[in-house]
C-alpha cells in the first residue's frame, strides 16, 4: 500500500551525485526501508531527471514546499488554516484597521474664555424631539463628524448640537481639516469626515475625480474678495497686468486659483497652465505656510489666496503682504465657483438624511445669532480658542466681506445647479487644464446637487435671513481692500 514514491537526491552537481536513497511513503509516514542505486543506475537517472528538467522546468519544483516534500495530511491542513482565516475575514462583522483617525480638535469647554478642553464635544443633554427627522432613531449611538469653523464651535459651546442632535441619539466631533490638506477626500471615505463646508470650485472636483459627493445646502453669489491675489508688502507690483514674466504661486487644486486665473483673462494676461504652451506668467503649484513664506522671502512675486485665512490675515495685520487684485465682480467664480457648499457622500446622505438636517438647522441658529444679534466677537473668541489664533485675526476671518463662511442659504436646487453648470461650461472654454480634461456634464451636476435638501425636498431647512458681506457681489464693484479691523 504505497502512497507515493519518490526520490531525494543529495548534492549540487552532476558530479557530486553518488548515490540516491528510494524511500517508500505509506499514507504520509516514511519507512524504514532505503535502497542504494549502483553508480551506473544513478548516473542514468540523472541523466534523465535533468532532460526533464530542461523541457519541463514547471512540471517538476524544487524547494521545501514542492510537492514532492510535502505529504497528503500536511497539505490537507493547511488547507484548512487558510480557509479559516478567509472565513474569519469575510464574516466578520466589525473588521479591524491599522488606520489611524485624523486628529479630532478637541472643544472649547463652554465658559467662552476661549480655553480648551480635552474631551469631544458630545450631545448628551436633549430637550425636544426633532421633528424634521426620521420616525425611527437608532439605537446605537451615531457620531457626526464635520469640519470645524467659527459657528460650528460657538455652538458646541451654546449647546445648540446637543439640543438637535440629543434626541436622534447622536454627538457631534469637530475635525480640524487642516491637518489633512488634501486628503480630505479621503477622509470622508473612511467615514472620519462626515460633513463639510466647501467652495464649489474643490468640490466640484471630488465629482470629477469619481467620488460620489452630493450638495445638500449651497449659498448664494460670493462678494469678489473672497479670493484676492496678493504681494509682499516691498513689491513694487500694483496690479495684475505687471505681472508678466512674473511668478504666481497658488494651490492649482483650491479656488483662490480660480479666480486669479479669470483675472488675469480679464486683463489679458496669460497664466501658464499644462494646456498652455505660450504664457505670459509662470505658475507654481504651492500651498499651506510654505506658500506665504516663498512670497516674504522673494521667491515668488505673487500669490493667489483667500485673505481671510489666519496665515494670510496674520501677515496682514504685520504689514508684510497687500492686496492687488479680487476676483471678477459679477464673473464665473463670484457667481459660480466661489459659492459656499455643504457636501457629504451618497451613502451617509442616504442613511443618515435626519442628522444632515439637524445639521443644517444648528447652521441656521448660529447664523442668526452672530450675523443678526452682531455676536462676531464671542464668536471670534471660540475660534480663536479651537485654532489658537489672536481674537482680532479671527474676527477679521468671520466678519470682513472676504469671510468664506456664515452665508445665507439658496433654497432653489435648480438655480444652483444652473449656477455650476454654468460656471464648468466657462472653464472648459476658457482653458482650465482641470475641468478640460475631466468635464462634468449637465447631468452629473444635476446629480451632484441632492434635491431632498433644498426647497420642496423632505428635509429642506430655511437658512435665511441678513445677509452677512460676504454674499454681497456687487457687479460694479472697484476692487479696494480695507484694512484689518
Amino acid at each position: 500500500m504505497v502512497s507515493r514514491l519518490f526520490v531525494r537526491c543529495y548534492g549540487r552537481s552532476f558530479r557530486a551525485y553518488k548515490s540516491f536513497q528510494i524511500k517508500l511513503v505509506f499514507f504520509g509516514k516514511e519507512s524504514n526501508y532505503f535502497k542504494t542505486m549502483s553508480k551506473t543506475t544513478s548516473k542514468k537517472f540523472l541523466i534523465k531527471r535533468s532532460q526533464t528538467l530542461r523541457r519541463y522546468p514547471r512540471r517538476m519544483p524544487r524547494g521545501p514546499l514542492a510537492p514532492a516534500n510535502i505529504s497528503a495530511p500536511t497539505l490537507v491542513l493547511v488547507a484548512c488554516i487558510f480557509a479559516s482565516l478567509f472565513a474569519l475575514f469575510f464574516f466578520s462583522s466589525e473588521p479591524t484597521s491599522n488606520v489611524k483617525p485624523p486628529p479630532v480638535l478637541p472643544q472649547t469647554s463652554g465658559t467662552g474664555d476661549g480655553t480648551s478642553s480635552a474631551s469631544p464635544a458630545t450631545a448628551n443633554t436633549a430637550v425636544h424631539r426633532s421633528t424634521a427627522g426620521e420616525a425611527r432613531v437608532p439605537s446605537a449611538k451615531r457620531v457626526v463628524r464635520a469640519g470645524l469653523n467659527a459657528w460650528a464651535v460657538l455652538a458646541v459651546q451654546k449647546g445648540w448640537f446637543a439640543e438637535e442632535f440629543g434626541p436622534l441619539n447622536a454627538d457631534i466631533e469637530l475635525v480640524d481639516r487642516r491637518v489633512v490638506g488634501n486628503a480630505e477626500a479621503a477622509l470622508f471615505e473612511r467615514e472620519d469626515l462626515h460633513i463639510a463646508e466647501r467652495m464649489a470650485y474643490p468640490s466640484l472636483q471630488h465629482k470629477a475625480n469619481g467620488f460620489d459627493f452630493v450638495v445638500v445646502w449651497a449659498s448664494g453669489d460670493c462678494h469678489p474678495r473672497r479670493a484676492t491675489t496678493i504681494v509682499s508688502a516691498k513689491s513694487p507690483i500694483k496690479n495684475l497686468g505687471e505681472l508678466r514674466g512674473k511668478r504666481l504661486g497658488g494651490h492649482r487644486l483650491g479656488c483662490p486659483y480660480f479666480a486669479t486665473y479669470e483675472a488675469l483673462i480679464a486683463a489679458g494676461v496669460k497664466l501658464q497652465t499644462n494646456l498652455r504652451k505660450n504664457y505670459d506668467v509662470s505658475f507654481v503649484n504651492i500651498t499651506g505656510p510654505a506658500a506665504f513664506n516663498a512670497l516674504i522671502a522673494g521667491e515668488l512675486d505673487a500669490l493667489a489666496t483667500h485673505i481671510a485665512l489666519p496665515d494670510a490675515t496674520t501677515l496682514l495685520q504685520r504689514g508684510l503682504i497687500r492686496e492687488i487684485a479680487a476676483a471678477v465682480p459679477g464673473g464665473q467664480y463670484a457667481t459660480g465657483g466661489g459659492r459656499a457648499l455643504v457636501i457629504t457622500t451618497r451613502r451617509y446622505a442616504n442613511k443618515n438624511p435626519d442628522l444632515i438636517s439637524a445639521y443644517l438647522r444648528v447652521y441656521a441658529k448660529a447664523r442668526r445669532y452672530i450675523v443678526e444679534g452682531n455676536h462676531y466677537v464671542e464668536a471670534a473668541a471660540a475660534l480663536a480658542g479651537a485654532y489658537r489664533i489672536p481674537a482680532d485675526v479671527a474676527e477679521f476671518g468671520i466678519r470682513d466681506e472676504a469671510s468664506l463662511s456664515l452665508n445665507t442659504g439658496r433654497p432653489d436646487a435648480q438655480e444652483t445647479i444652473d449656477g455650476l453648470h454654468r460656471f464648468l461650461k466657462w472653464a472648459v472654454e476658457n482653458g482650465d487644464d482641470l475641468f478640460g480634461t475631466k468635464p462634468l456634464t449637465k447631468q452629473q451636476v444635476e446629480e451632484f446637487v441632492d434635491r431632498r435638501f433644498f426647497q420642496g425636498g423632505k428635509y429642506y431647512v430655511e437658512t435665511g435671513g441678513k445677509p452677512h458681506p460676504s454674499e454681497i457681489s456687487p457687479r460694479d464693484y472697484k476692487f479696494a481692500p480695507t484694512a484689518l479691523k
